[in-house]
């Protein structure tokens, strides 16, 4: 099981998950189906409680604007 940190340090290597990540973001948001079959793909426990504080870090990190 990947952690948040993890994850991190993978896209910024990783081409796929930078593409699959700005995807997600096309729109300006993320719903919560895309959240959970992020997390769930990239095998990561989180809890829908957690979004939030998951969302205002990528927004630190710049991922979200």
């Amino acid at each position: 099981m990947a952690t948040v940190e993890e994850l991190v340090k993978q896209y910024q290597t990783d081409k796929a998950m930078q593409d699959e990540v700005a995807a997600i973001l096309a729109d300006g948001k993320v719903s919560i189906q895309e959240f959970m079959n992020f997390a769930k793909k990239h095998d990561v426990q989180i809890s829908l409680t957690d979004l939030p504080k998951y969302m205002e870090q990528a927004k630190q990190l710049g991922f979200i604007k």
